[in-house]
């Protein structure tokens, strides 16, 4: 049975917020589909003392959740998205963003 859509993004953000055990500021979870063959999905947070970024480990299931969301968003667009940025800060507020062919200023917010 496959969740449901407008769910992911909550339980995107509970697994992050449940892998991080120290005061943080915002945690990313990034998917890359430059390559329709090749997944890259990494996730990472910040705290207040340090502004580097500490890794999070993304399990498969976590992969396959977001790639439904990337899916669904981008299916019927003409043009070619390659990116989701998914962002959570402390008091639960997220975004999704999704980006296209590497520009910056092509960004549109979900």
């Amino acid at each position: 049975m496959q969740p449901n859509i407008k769910n992911i993004p909550q339980q995107l953000g509970q697994y992050l917020y449940q892998q991080i055990n120290e005061p943080w500021l915002e945690a990313l979870l990034i998917l890359n589909c430059e390559d329709e063959n090749v997944l890259e999905c990494k996730a990472h947070y910040q705290t207040a003392a340090d502004t580097s970024e500490q890794p999070i480990t993304v399990t498969d299931e976590i992969v396959n959740l977001f790639k439904q969301v990337f899916d669904k968003a981008t299916k019927h667009q003409p043009e070619k998205w390659t990116r989701a940025i998914f962002t959570i800060n402390r008091q639960g507020q997220f975004n999704l963003n999704f980006e296209r062919d590497n520009n910056d200023d092509d960004v549109i917010t979900a």
